[in-house]
């Protein structure tokens, strides 16, 4: 496909130049944006409708065909079949092309796009070429009317190939509308989406400026059509080597090292730079330097980067708009670059390309400036596409649940007997003791023969909390009698797993006044282990700094039971609170410090009591291993912390799951938001091979190393 773009291309321009004059481009490139346009229109409704894999395959057929048309036309009417021949890779080129790379990129998860797409790209790459090769050679052995018959030959081979390629990995079930203004919805309402469009519209009207700036200069300086065609064609030709050089020399480096915006940014940089060598040296081999720049960048690492920004988005989303952004946006782009340069030229009539490279400047310092917002949407994107996959994060059990519901209902300030009340109620629900009416209990009261003091009450209920019998220390529990100074007695019955939720319920409403005695028993580490472990989830009710002070002294804790208990429950507050005043640098020291241990220690790890998880992890989650990994939820509840808390809890259940595409949207998303030294290490406990970083050498040995890893490439239009 990319042989037949970079020879239709080189074809088109020489003949017809060579029967036109270059002032005349402006005008056939807006008359070719508005055919494309037409065509996405159709494409896109069919896309909708069918699916890339068996729309696409029809249209290259189409589409050779149509050069068999122009080759026995081409005698009688040339300046008809130089027309027909721009309008034709108009509208098949840029169409057929995304419409190939939504078959592709619809079989892969973000994160296995990036090594498994770039095979395909590599061998784009040397189509291209090829391409470029293959109209040199033709145009000089035979002449430009021998390429029709090439450019036919190779879209059905092309039909063939894609045919082959079969079904995406998405469901054929899925039901998208097939109207086109589903899809300008669609593109309007997702402000990702259209960062994509105008970027693609922007880099399409920088193309079109050079492109004129460049064929001007050329056209001045080189005689008959024939000797343009050849010029054009290696001009593409040495610019697809350039690509493929710049590819496996370069590309992975920068995309895995820097990510996708600082890849974007490289081709509107070196644009910008070049285009002020032109304005002090109007020269061709400065033209061809910079339009040069403008395509080996472009179809090296901006159409790499770009490619991969569609791997999070849904097919219900992707496929009415794929071709709106890739093509009718360019299309725009075109439109708009020729609107420009008509202006130009009426205002100008003589104009020298200088002038319409600064105008190309001034495009790439907008076009940096949509990159940096576009990338901030792409970290957004990958946690969106988790929350609208089919992950879903359980729930606490009930009990806990109605609990905090409860409490987070209730201020600090609320009267002790209405929270009591609230939970007692629900603590009777729950051990199916029946709730006495508001009068029945009054009644009860008055009838009671002795009011004891609240002393003689006190020292009864410490009696009944030390004296080691279970139904009589759950008998006061569930009483009406309740004080601050029984905590001490209280705090160790945790241990006791048939006390624990009685005990923690009623520890739960003192906490804004015993935050100390609950501080000094979760840190004292003569407590049993069992005890100190459920103090986190009594003082998480109260969101006061001197709690979520005493959690963090927690996560230093030697213990790993503390640290877990401990960061579940500031994962738990952040969950109703996202504005929780915690210290991100502290978090990610201790995420280092936890994906540092050993692999014999990660998986070792066991809590002394069962507390709840932040999901429900599947055995053998990681690894083979037949237990919970409870070092990978500790991680990710601390991520939780500095992190968005859903996403990272979407991407747990992704990264432990066998579904590929949402496992490597996990990973992607982390390998974005996380520092590369915790990624390396969490994903050296996760089984997936550590990315390689930048290393400062020589360019062959870069090369030796790479051959063969490129990233995502296509050809400009």
């Amino acid at each position: 496909m990319i042989a037949h773009q970079v020879a239709g291309k080189a074809t088109r321009d020489g003949i017809f130049l060579s029967y036109f004059d270059v002032t005349t481009l402006p005008k056939m490139v807006i008359v070719a944006a508005l055919v494309s346009m037409a065509a996405v229109i159709l494409v896109g409704q069919l896309l909708a409708r069918f699916g890339p894999s068996r729309v696409i395959p029809t249209a290259l057929g189409l589409s050779g065909a149509s050069f068999m048309i122009d080759w026995v036309l081409y005698y009688q009417a040339p300046m008809t079949v130089a027309v027909l021949l721009y309008l034709q890779m108009a509208a098949f080129g840029a169409v057929l092309i995304s419409g190939f790379w939504s078959v592709v990129n619809e079989r892969f998860d973000p994160h296995t796009a990036k090594s498994t797409i770039a095979k395909v790209a590599a061998a784009a790459t040397l189509g291209g070429v090829i391409g470029g090769i293959i109209s040199d050679r033709v145009a000089v052995l035979m002449d430009a009317r021998a390429m029709l018959i090439v450019l036919m030959l190779l879209h059905l081979g092309c039909m063939v190939t894609v045919a082959g390629i079969g079904r995406t990995r998405h469901s054929a079930a899925i039901k998208i509308d097939g109207n086109p203004l589903s899809g300008v919805k669609i593109l309007f309402g997702t402000r990702y989406l259209l960062l994509m469009a105008i970027l693609t519209l922007l880099g399409s009207t920088l193309a079109a400026l050079l492109d004129y700036a460049f064929k001007a200069m050329a056209t001045e300086q080189i005689g008959d059509r024939e000797a343009l065609v050849v010029f054009f064609a290696r001009f593409y030709a040495v610019s697809n080597v350039a690509t493929f050089l710049v590819q496996i020399s370069l590309g992975p480096q920068v995309l895995r090292r820097f990510g996708i915006g600082a890849t974007l940014s490289v081709m509107p940089a070196v644009v910008f730079l070049a285009g002020i060598l032109n304005v002090f040296a109007p020269k061709l081999w400065a033209a061809v330097l910079l339009r040069g720049g403008q395509v080996v960048f472009s179809n090296s690492f901006s159409r790499s980067a770009f490619e991969l920004l569609y791997t999070p988005v849904s097919p219900v989303r992707k496929r009415p708009t794929k071709s709106l952004i890739d093509v009718a946006s360019e299309r725009a782009g075109d439109i708009l670059g020729g609107g420009l340069l008509l202006a130009l030229l009426a205002m100008i009539p003589a104009m020298p390309p200088v002038a319409v490279v600064l105008v190309a400047v001034l495009v790439t310092l907008v076009l940096l400036l949509v990159i940096g917002q576009l990338y901030r949407g792409y970290v957004e994107q990958l946690a969106d596409s988790l929350r609208d996959g089919s992950l879903s994060l359980s729930h606490d059990d009930v009990v806990d649940a109605t609990t905090r519901h409860t409490l987070a209902e209730v201020s600090a300030a609320a009267e002790r007997e209405q929270l009591m009340a609230r939970i007692k109620a629900r603590k009777r629900a729950h051990l199916g003791l029946g709730e006495p009416m508001p009068a029945e209990a009054d009644a009860q009261a008055e009838r009671s023969p002795v009011v004891e003091t609240t002393e003689r009450r006190l020292a009864n209920a410490i009696a009944d909390l030390n004296s080691g019998d279970t139904a009589r220390i759950r008998e006061f529990l569930l009483g009406d009698f309740m004080d601050r100074r029984l905590v001490p007695s209280i705090i160790p019955l945790l241990g006791v797993d048939m006390l624990a939720e009685d005990v923690r319920m009623e520890l739960r409403w003192m906490v804004p006044q015993t935050v100390g005695a609950l501080t000094d028993a979760l840190l004292d580490p003569d407590l049993p282990v069992s005890v100190r472990q459920r103090i986190p989830g009594v003082m998480e009710v109260s969101h006061s700094p001197r709690v979520i002070h005493a959690l963090q002294q927690g996560l230093h804790d030697p213990e790993f039971n503390i640290r877990y208990s401990c960061g579940r429950a500031l994962a738990r507050m952040r969950g109703r609170d996202d504005s929780l005043d915690i210290d991100d640098h502290d978090v990610y020291e201790l995420v280092r410090q936890e994906v540092r241990v050993d692999e014999t220690t990660w998986r070792r790890r066991e809590l002394e009591v069962e507390v709840d998880l932040p999901i429900d992890l599947e055995a053998a989650p990681v690894g083979g291993s037949t237990q919970t990994d409870y070092s990978l939820a500790h991680v990710f509840n601390l991520l939780s912390l500095v992190l968005d808390s859903e996403a990272v809890y979407l991407a747990l259940r992704a990264v432990v799951s066998n579904d590929r595409a949402l496992h490597g949207t996990a990973l992607e998303y982390l390998e974005n938001v996380l520092p590369e030294d915790i990624r390396d290490d969490l994903w050296l406990h996760l089984g997936e091979a550590v990315p390689r970083r930048v290393v400062r050498r020589g360019l062959s040995e870069l090369v030796d190393e790479l051959r063969g890893a490129t990233v995502i490439a296509r050809a400009s239009t």
